[in-house]
């Protein structure tokens, strides 16, 4: 059993689109399913700055490239298009491909515990990334009010389930600013499935996309692990 068939739930008359569901689809056909002004919070990570080889990892790159910086497209006026009028949306970048668009208010730096390797010879260690903040005119914060510099520590190498995965904690005070319970959050690339397991562990509703089949059953097996380790909590209490 996968954790999509544990508890889907309908997104308005759209009969094909599932809440708590992570759909293996591009996320550009996928968007042209959800309803307008229906979701709560946006938060992607496109796969940017991984199609690179440094030439420097002990044992290689364990992780495939995704995409080619050059030919990476975010719909961000579809995205736009199903963002509630009190909705926010969040969007990861690098530093070397620039995002520029008008309705960006503030951009979030994530300042690192360390740095990437990169070229060790030519440049310096990149140990920031950036997040652009896109409220719509309604939004209020709904989390006491932080400065647009984080700092987290970046998940260990070992630890990667996906070459661009986020912490859990940095996706959770995304959510924790934008959403309240039962609010809907959508991840137009959800990789291993972090926002995923974030809204599950917050009480929020989620709405995901993967082209890539194998990450799809990584965040399965990642969410299932969650429900049956929330499942046994329950039963130690009993």
């Amino acid at each position: 059993m996968t954790y999509s068939q544990i508890n889907p739930t309908k997104v308005g008359g759209f009969q094909r689109m599932e809440k708590n569901k992570i759909f293996n689809e591009d996320c550009i056909e996928g968007l042209k399913k959800i309803p307008s002004d229906s979701i709560d919070c946006i938060i992607i990570d496109p796969p940017y700055g991984i199609n690179y080889y440094s030439g420097y990892y002990k044992n290689g790159n364990p992780h495939k490239p995704i995409v080619n910086d050059d030919t990476l497209f975010i719909p961000i006026d579809d995205l736009w298009r199903v963002l509630k009028p009190t909705g926010a949306m969040f969007i990861f970048f690098s530093h070397k491909v620039p995002f520029i668009d008008k309705r960006v208010k503030n951009v979030i730096i994530w300042v690192k515990n360390n740095w990437t390797a990169g070229d060790l010879y030519k440049d310096f260690g990149n140990q920031y990334e950036c997040i652009a903040y896109m409220p719509k005119d309604d939004f209020k914060l709904h989390s006491k009010r932080y400065s647009n510099v984080w700092k987290f520590d970046r998940i260990s190498a070992d630890n990667l389930l996906h070459p661009t995965q986020k912490p859990e904690s940095i996706i959770r005070r995304l959510i924790e600013t934008a959403t309240e319970k039962r609010d809907l959050v959508l991840d137009c690339f959800m990789g291993s499935g972090t926002t995923a397991v974030a809204c599950k562990q917050m009480e929020r509703n989620f709405i995901g996309f993967e082209i890539d089949k194998s990450y799809v059953d990584i965040a399965e097996r990642r969410l299932c692990q969650k429900t049956l380790s929330e499942v046994s909590l329950l039963s130690s209490h009993d």
